[in-house]
């Protein structure tokens, strides 16, 4: 028996079916991981700016280890959580998984070269993680945007990509980066790229479901 050819219709209909299963999965147990990084990510980031401001003692700046030390753990168990729950993917849920995995890859080697960095007597390495939340976080959440065709990842995703190339030159050019202003902007980036898209895409497929 022959396999029966796609149409160009049916074609488009099954990866707008396949764009439309990976929404859902965003939108459930997806989207508790999303959130949790999103809420993670704010909460540190402004317990440190409020300890760094009020203190001045720069041995806060470890709070900022606590992205990585309850992140990851967390990441795994609703992870976990989740291949129990379903039981099929898509080829979208198999990229979109490796993008993050090749972003949280990114993090960790960029870690390592920081800390070698802070050994070696160059303490300001750590700009780097700044430079790497803006950017690479920000390409990999518009990258799923453009894989699940929805505009807010999209838009908070080049957000946090300009955002973080205005750091730089602020860098370049010397212009002093305070805490009263890059860690508001580092907040507002991941609540554009993780809080509120997982919101919205929750919205349509409630809304879709009625």
């Amino acid at each position: 028996m022959e396999d029966k050819k796609l149409t160009p219709q049916e074609s488009m209909e099954l990866i707008a079916s396949m764009i439309q299963s990976t929404k859902r999965r965003v939108a459930s147990p997806d989207l508790r991981i999303s959130v949790m990084w999103g809420v993670l990510v704010i909460i540190t980031a402004a317990a440190a700016w409020i300890l760094l401001s009020t203190t001045h003692n720069p041995w806060f700046n470890f709070v900022w280890f606590a992205i990585p030390v309850i992140g990851i753990p967390a990441n795994i168990i609703l992870a976990n959580s989740r291949q129990k729950k379903s039981c099929t993917t898509t080829y979208l849920d198999k990229v979109s998984a490796d993008l993050w995995k090749c972003v949280g890859y990114i993090a960790i080697a960029l870690t390592i070269a920081c800390f070698i960095a802070q050994q070696c007597g160059y303490p300001s390495a750590w700009l780097a993680m700044f430079y790497y939340a803006f950017i690479i976080v920000g390409f990999g959440a518009t990258v799923s945007g453009l894989l699940l065709r929805e505009t807010s990842y999209v838009f908070g995703g080049l957000f946090s990509i300009l955002s973080g190339f205005v750091i730089i030159i602020c860098t370049l050019c010397r212009v002093p980066l305070l805490y009263s202003w890059v860690v508001p902007l580092y907040i507002l980036c991941f609540l554009l790229m993780f809080i509120v898209p997982a919101f919205i895409i929750s919205r349509k497929i409630k809304a879709g479901e009625k």
